[in-house]
């Protein structure tokens, strides 16, 4: 084979590899997140001179719900705060409406694929724990919403 074959076959396999190459990082950059699991979270019972199980078994829903939006995670466990916790956090509450109950969690962030862009504030291959949801709803009902989240 002549010298110049050989180098032109060389180009071209390069060539094709940086295609399939970049092919590749192009579909990973660009691959959607996963949604936030729940399926293996560790619901700790109430104790509770406030609430009733019902009442906390509402607010698990809750946040249970809305997790998936939280890409990649994996919801560990859920744990109400305590009443002392709860009156602490919702003392500044202006409307006398309302109720409040504070839920404690962990929950795990994998890492990311190869290649793959990081688009979100949070620390990869780590576990957050006692991250605080507040939850309220009007006096009387049972539809509580998240009002706040994150760390304390």
């Amino acid at each position: 084979m002549k010298k110049s074959n050989i180098i032109i076959i060389t180009a071209g396999i390069l060539t094709a590899s940086a295609a399939l190459f970049a092919g590749f990082w192009s579909i990973q950059y660009h691959k959607p997140y996963a949604a936030g699991t729940v399926d293996k979270v560790v619901v700790k019972p109430i104790s509770s001179e406030m609430y009733t199980e019902q009442d906390y078994s509402d607010t698990v829903d809750c946040v249970k719900e809305f997790f998936p939006q939280f890409e990649t995670c994996e919801l560990l466990e859920l744990r109400y705060a305590g009443d002392e916790e709860t009156k602490l956090e919702t003392r500044y509450s202006q409307n006398e409406n309302e109720e409040y109950m504070v839920l404690k969690s962990d929950f795990y962030v994998n890492p990311l694929e190869i290649f793959q862009k990081e688009e979100a504030a949070w620390n990869r291959d780590y576990t957050y724990t006692n991250w605080n949801w507040m939850l309220a709803r009007t006096k009387g009902t049972s539809d509580w919403i998240i009002c706040n989240y994150g760390v304390a």
